[in-house]
C-alpha cells in the first residue's frame, strides 16, 4: 500500500458549477496528498483537504455554505482518527472560517465529540481561531430564488427537498491513508438550503457522515442527511470491509439501501484495508478526486468510479 487521500465535493444538485467543483477538488486533494508526501500522517491530510474546500465558495461548506429558512448560515463538520477512534465535531456554527479546525479541537483539546452553538463558538474564541462572514452573494442569490418559488407554490412548503431540488447543496468530505497504515476521515457542511434553524445533518454524527477504523478502512457520506442518519451510511460501509468486502462492493451495498429503503439521494468515498479506493452515488453527478504519493497530480471525476490501484 502507498499513502493516498480521497476527498469529494458533494452528491447534491450541481447547476452550472461542475467543472469548478472538479476543479476545487482536485485542488484539495494535491493539497492532502503533499501532506502525505511531507510524511505527516492521514488525520492531517484531510484536515487540510477539507479546510481547502471550505475556503472555495463553490462548494457548501465554510466560506460559501448554504443559508437556513432565516437566511442565517449553521455549519457542521467532524474528523475521525482511525488508530484509536477518536474524535471530534461541531454543529450549529455560525462564523468560524473554518469549522474542521475546530472539530479537531474539539477530539484533541477536550473530554468530548460533539459540541454545538454558542458554546462550540466559544471554544472557537478560547483557541483564537480566524472568523468570517460565510455568506457570499451566490448563495444568497440561490436562496432569494428558492424563496420565491416556495411561495409561489405555498402547499409545497412542507416538502420542500422533494419539490426544490436544488436545496441538496453539496457537502464536502476527505479520507485517507498515510504511510505508517493509519486512517482518517473528515466532512464540513453548511446543511441544506432553506432548513429549518436547529437542523443538524449526518456530518457531525460519527458513524453517519463519516468513519474512520484502522481494522476496515475510512469512509465519509454526502447527499441527503436523514439518509445517512438513518442507514448509519459511513459505519455501514467500514462493517463491511471489517467483514472483507472491498470498498467498490460496500459502497455498492450502501448506496443501493439508501435507494431500495429510503428512496434518498446519497454518496459514499472510501478506502479499505487493502488500500482499494471506491466512489459511489445514485445522483446524476458528484465530483471527487484522489491522489496517492507515488502520482504527480491527483486525478478528478465527475461521477463515482472503482480505482483498483493493485492491478
Amino acid at each position: 500500500m502507498t499513502a493516498e487521500i480521497v476527498v469529494h465535493g458533494g452528491a447534491g444538485f450541481w447547476r452550472n458549477d461542475l467543472q469548478r467543483g472538479l476543479k476545487g477538488v482536485v485542488s484539495a486533494a494535491r493539497t492532502g496528498s503533499d501532506n502525505l508526501k511531507q510524511g505527516r500522517t492521514a488525520l492531517d491530510a484531510v484536515e487540510s483537504a477539507v479546510m481547502v474546500m471550505e475556503d472555495d465558495e463553490i462548494f457548501n461548506a465554510g466560506r460559501g455554505s448554504s443559508l437556513t429558512l432565516l437566511g442565517t448560515v449553521e455549519m457542521d463538520a467532524a474528523i475521525m482518527d482511525g488508530r484509536d477512534l477518536s474524535a471530534g465535531a461541531v454543529a450549529l456554527v455560525r462564523d468560524v472560517k473554518n469549522p474542521i479546525r475546530l472539530a479537531r479541537l474539539v477530539m484533541e483539546r477536550t473530554d468530548h465529540v460533539l459540541i454545538a452553538g454558542k458554546t462550540a463558538e466559544r471554544l472557537a474564541d478560547e483557541f483564537s481561531l480566524p472568523k468570517c462572514n460565510p455568506i457570499t452573494a451566490r448563495r444568497r442569490r440561490m436562496f432569494l430564488e428558492l424563496k420565491k418559488a416556495s411561495r409561489s407554490h405555498p402547499t409545497k412548503n412542507t416538502l420542500l427537498l422533494r419539490n426544490y431540488p436544488d436545496i441538496l447543496a453539496d457537502t464536502v468530505g476527505a479520507i485517507a491513508l498515510d504511510e505508517d497504515g493509519n486512517f482518517a476521515a473528515a466532512a464540513s457542511t453548511g446543511g441544506i438550503t432553506l432548513k429549518i434553524p436547529g437542523r443538524i445533518g449526518d456530518t457531525p454524527q460519527i458513524g453517519a457522515g463519516i468513519y474512520a477504523d484502522n481494522r476496515a478502512g475510512a469512509a465519509t457520506a454526502t447527499g441527503l442527511g436523514e439518509v445517512a442518519i438513518k442507514l448509519v451510511l459511513s459505519r455501514l460501509v467500514c462493517t463491511m470491509m471489517e467483514e472483507g468486502l472491498s470498498a467498490a462492493t460496500a459502497n455498492a451495498r450502501a448506496i443501493r439501501s439508501a435507494t431500495r429503503l429510503l428512496r434518498g439521494q446519497a454518496g459514499v468515498i472510501s478506502i479499505d484495508r487493502r488500500g482499494r479506493i471506491a466512489a459511489a452515488h445514485n445522483t446524476k453527478f458528484m465530483p471527487w478526486a484522489y491522489s496517492t504519493a507515488r502520482m504527480k497530480m491527483p486525478k478528478g471525476y465527475i461521477r463515482g468510479r472503482i480505482v483498483d490501484l493493485l492491478s
